[in-house]
């Protein structure tokens, strides 16, 4: 565990012991949570008519403690609980103290029919007394040393309704100091907590306010909101501490209805954000939808709710969606987890949350084991550890930022005091790189100009034109290709290697090679286009070794022509954008594409499952095959339009009658025009391939 966790683990271990020893008195206690029964009455009655009814009392078992409502035949009733007792030697002529521990809802406690002092508020105004330790001092005087004494505990149990089953006598400055205890660790400390996270919330916030390029400012945003509505949620714990700010308007049942749920539900909706945030995950359009959804149906079903009864029945749904709205964030830190690049990020997430898991621990085994109920809600101290984590991991973060810049002014400094120096040393290195780098393009300019055929060139039955434009220097990414024999198109192809400059300028070079010797041996041997793709594939993934780059492209192969000199053609595709067919005798152009559940794949990524489908066709006189690199469809004018395809079908249609090297100049005139003075951001190959008449064709000299 690293260090930094340690201390707030240890705190935790040692105020659970400290809380654990309290129950260890030093004064002499008399306990008194076995002799406690009841009645139940109209709100209306008081002493004078339950005293006359000591008898009709019912013995109140500890297992009942928990839920005072359930003894409560009809709605609107109270119970008044009976404690007889006879003083102990130890207290006989002492003034002594009655601890309850607490009593939710309100009660008022009268000892042998003198009205001693009230907690909470009865209806029409109701009010709980909340979390408070509640104790009641009672004077020598009003015992009775030698005979019975009786207290009466009118109390509106509430929907809520619950009393402690640690209830003793004691000496006065035990009872009180034990009940200040209680009330300090239960409520006192809660108030101080919703300070402090009232403080980090304008923190925080004030942090995202200001830090607006940050990339992952939004951490800050939800971490204060979420300590926001944490302060919406902790409010009833605290409510009898600030009770002279409540106005009168706001019910009790409001209250628990606003601030119990409201912050219950949207205390977990921010919890979730946070750890997606903090995890730098982002979220899907329906992911956020639902989650908003999982936050306003509880909050809206909550706020329809009229009586505390209602609310009470309610609460088991903070548990079902809170679990709702973990599915989303939960799966996230997993797999953040499991990916070594993430995982110390969401380790230290966990780590941060670990003190306010290790409270609910605590707290399900305490309060469901019914084991000690007058201790506080570890949860909420666990909570403030985990909100002093994550503070110090953010002044950590700021330390670290500020440590940084202060290096980075000092480095700035000293350079600006030998700047001069440093900028001519600078220049020199730069115009010796350019001179390099220079003449390395010239270079390979010059092999890719010596090794790329003709643009332009005639077969028969055919002609062919190719416009072939490289970004950088004349060196190119693209590569075109055509293989003939005395006269007669066998083929061509056009790629496209990721990348641009020099890099992807020399993977040409390679590519070229390779695939010229596979058209051929694949020609010669009757081979299938698509086999022919697959082996140019596996022999550039071989050859290149470990450079980082891919292909796409397209590989086509042509037959004789036939009597009516129509010829076949096979060809497959790797990625590539497809090729566009005019075809004369339906006057229309097509994109010739494969079954994209069949075709799949590029060239060069070792691993990765390849399918090159052929796809056949017929070419008739008068027909047109166009392709092209992305670089002529993808480029932008200064609308920021895109070129497209269908630029290029339009004006294949109006100049279909023209030769190829005219409709390669219209084509290349409209993309001029559409471009303008825009920069162009990658290379351009467009090759315009016509079907003429073969018998027509005369070889070139």
């Amino acid at each position: 565990m690293k260090k930094k966790f340690i201390i707030p683990f240890i705190t935790l271990i040692l105020t659970s012991i400290f809380f654990s020893s309290c129950g260890k008195p030093k004064f002499y206690r008399y306990d008194v949570s076995n002799y406690i029964s009841y009645i139940e009455t109209t709100p209306d009655k008081g002493p004078g008519y339950v005293l006359p009814r000591i008898g009709e009392f019912k013995h109140l078992d500890k297992k009942n403690m928990r839920s005072l409502v359930k003894l409560i035949s009809k709605e609107g009733n109270n119970l008044w609980l009976k404690i007889q007792f006879i003083l102990p030697e130890e207290f006989k002529d002492k003034d002594i103290g009655l601890f309850i521990g607490y009593i939710r809802g309100a009660d008022l406690l009268f000892l042998n029919n003198i009205s001693i002092r009230q907690y909470g508020d009865f209806p029409p105004m109701e009010n709980s007394a909340g979390f408070t330790g509640q104790y009641f001092m009672f004077s020598k005087s009003d015992l009775n040393q030698n005979g019975l004494n009786t207290v009466l505990i009118k109390v509106w149990p509430d929907a809520f309704g619950s009393i402690s089953n640690k209830m003793f006598l004691g000496e006065r400055p035990d009872v009180h100091t034990y009940g200040e205890t209680i009330t300090f660790y239960n409520s006192k400390i809660t108030l101080s907590f919703a300070g402090v996270m009232l403080l980090i919330f304008f923190m925080y916030l004030f942090l995202y306010i200001v830090m607006k390029n940050y990339e992952g400012r939004n951490v800050y945003l939800f971490f204060a909101l979420l300590n926001f509505y944490t302060i919406h949620f902790l409010l009833p714990f605290f409510a009898s501490e600030v009770a002279w700010a409540k106005p009168r308007w706001l019910s009790y049942t409001m209250l628990i209805r606003f601030f119990f749920y409201g912050g219950a539900f949207t205390t977990i909706y921010f919890a979730n954000s946070f750890i997606i945030s903090y995890l730098r995950k982002k979220e899907k359009k329906w992911e956020i939808i639902t989650r908003l959804i999982f936050l306003i149906i509880p909050l809206a079903i909550a706020f329809s709710l009229k009586t505390t009864k209602a609310l009470n029945s309610f609460m088991p749904y903070i548990v079902v969606f809170g679990l709702m709205q973990f599915c989303f964030s939960i799966p996230k830190l997993i797999i953040s987890i499991i990916h070594k690049e993430t995982r110390k990020n969401s380790l230290y997430l966990i780590a941060g949350f670990s003190p306010v898991l290790a409270g609910v621990v605590l707290d399900i085994i305490l309060k469901l084991g019914n084991l000690n109920n007058n201790l506080p809600f570890f949860t909420i101290y666990g909570w403030q550890v985990t909100l002093w984590i994550f503070l110090g991991s953010l002044l950590l973060r700021f330390g670290a930022m500020y440590m940084h810049n202060t290096e980075l002014n000092s480095k700035l400094s000293e350079f600006s005091n030998h700047l001069e120096d440093v900028v001519a040393l600078r220049t020199k290195e730069l115009s010796e790189a350019n001179y390099v780098l220079s003449k390395g393009l010239e270079t390979v300019a010059h092999v890719q100009k010596n090794f790329l055929p003709v643009k332009n060139k005639s077969f028969r039955g055919w002609e062919l034109a190719i416009s072939y434009n490289a970004l950088d220097n004349n060196v190119s990414g693209d590569l075109y290709d055509y293989y003939f024999t005395e006269g007669i198109l066998d083929g061509i192809g056009i790629f496209d290697v990721s990348g641009h400059g020099i890099p992807a300028g020399l993977m040409t070079i390679l590519a070229k090679s390779i695939i010229s010797q596979h058209f051929i041996n694949g020609m010669n041997q009757d081979e299938s286009i698509s086999n022919v793709l697959k082996d140019i594939n596996k022999s550039y993934i071989k050859e290149k070794v470990n450079v980082e780059n891919y292909i796409t492209g397209l590989l086509f192969r042509f037959s004789e022509f036939n009597k009516k000199d129509v010829c076949s053609v096979e060809f497959a595709n790797a990625g590539h954008p497809y090729p566009l067919l005019y075809s004369a005798a339906e006057d229309t152009v097509i994109e010739l594409k494969q079954d994209t559940e069949k075709q799949y794949g590029i060239l060069g990524v070792e691993g990765l499952d390849v399918s090159f489908p052929p796809v056949n066709f017929r070419a008739a006189q008068d027909d047109i095959i166009i392709c092209y690199t992305d670089g002529l469809t993808d480029c932008m004018n200064h609308k920021g339009e895109e070129f497209g395809k269908e630029r290029i079908i339009k004006t294949a249609q109006l100049y279909h009658k023209e030769s190829a090297i005219m409709i390669m100049n219209r084509i290349m005139d409209k993309f001029a025009d559409f471009v303008g003075s825009e920069k162009i951001t990658d290379d351009i190959t467009l090759i315009v391939l016509k079907r003429v008449n073969s018998k027509d064709y005369i070889e070139e000299i």
